[in-house]
């Protein structure tokens, strides 16, 4: 019925559903289940609707990543919100840690272009600035370093029933340099590669924020 009464330019605007196990005051109900929001966007993807996951609105115990390779076998898009969960709260600034780099890496073998990505995250007692850039950063080296794994090779080995070597291989990558390719990287796109942007955030905050208190 919304989508009747109001259209959408799918060119210009895409229609997520975005599930969350969990609500605030909700003991025995929360709207939008993981189950529901699965059927929903199935039964309506002919009509632009893509699921959207967020990285925070799981158990503890659950991965995103390991969701996305069973809705594209389905779905030609989904949706992320990549943020940083803490318990039952979600939306912390974006880590690069092991789920947020085997997203990453799922992305990149699955195809960036079935994905809309954007980074979901809050935490009121840093700098705001700070954080969008901590996180932004994070999220591209997740990204490089998935797009530095010898995924063709992974892949023609997983066609070949060599397990065994595949293992192997993807042990292996997880120390190939990176750090240096990043430096790398900034340097080209004339950003600073380590630390050294901070200081600049500092004395915005210093000059700029402080005085808006």
């Amino acid at each position: 019925t919304v989508l009747k009464e109001h259209p959408l330019d799918q060119k210009k605007t895409v229609m997520t559903v975005e599930a969350k196990l969990f609500g605030i005051g909700a003991e025995t109900y929360t709207p939008g289940s993981g189950e529901f929001c699965l059927k929903y966007a199935s039964e309506n993807k002919k009509k632009g609707v893509v699921v959207l996951m967020d990285t925070g609105h799981y158990h503890p115990t659950e991965v995103v990543s390991d969701k996305v390779s069973s809705i594209l076998a389905f779905d030609d898009k989904m949706a992320l919100h990549v943020s940083r969960p803490v318990r039952w709260d979600s939306d912390h600034v974006v880590s690069f840690d092991d789920e947020t780099r085997e997203l990453a890496r799922e992305i990149v073998r699955c195809g960036a272009d079935r994905f809309y990505i954007s980074l979901d995250y809050f935490d009121a007692s840093i700098n705001r600035i700070a954080a969008w850039v901590i996180g932004a950063r994070n999220a591209r080296k997740a990204l490089l370093w998935a797009l530095l794994q010898p995924n063709d090779e992974l892949r023609a080995l997983q066609d070949e029933g060599d397990f065994t070597q595949r293992l192997m291989l993807m042990e292996e990558a997880k120390t190939l340099p990176f750090t240096d390719i990043w430096n790398e990287l900034c340097e080209r796109e004339d950003m600073p590669g380590n630390e050294e942007w901070f200081a600049e955030v500092a004395e915005y905050e210093n000059e700029v924020l402080s005085a808006r208190k």
